[in-house]
């Protein structure tokens, strides 16, 4: 079981790309990419339980301090299916979609 913390990033003192790579060299992040648009960067931090999750983003956010302008932290619930598992043998999810009448 896992927690997920799902970082939404507006970077103004540095390009993104020097951003994008230095969150890739931490050992927390385990998802870096840039956006297109505002917020500019996602990063995904994330770890067994909750404390070891608020642990973990504390080194991230200290790395970016000072060349963001707004920070979102998304957090998602305990439980839930990692990261890794999606992909082309991972698990479908099937979509209801529901006519109006």
């Amino acid at each position: 079981m896992s927690v997920r913390v799902y970082l939404l990033l507006d970077i103004v003192d540095r390009s993104c790309e020097d951003a994008v790579q230095m969150l890739r060299t931490r050992g927390e992040v385990i998802l870096a990419d840039r956006l297109d648009g505002y917020p500019n960067i996602i990063a995904v931090v994330e770890a067994s339980d909750r404390r070891t999750l608020a642990e973990a983003v504390i080194p991230v956010l200290d790395c970016l301090d000072g060349i963001t302008e707004n920070l979102r932290l998304l957090v998602t619930q305990d439980g839930e299916v990692p990261l890794q598992s999606f992909g082309s043998s991972g698990p479908t999810r099937q979509r209801r979609v529901v006519g109006r009448n």
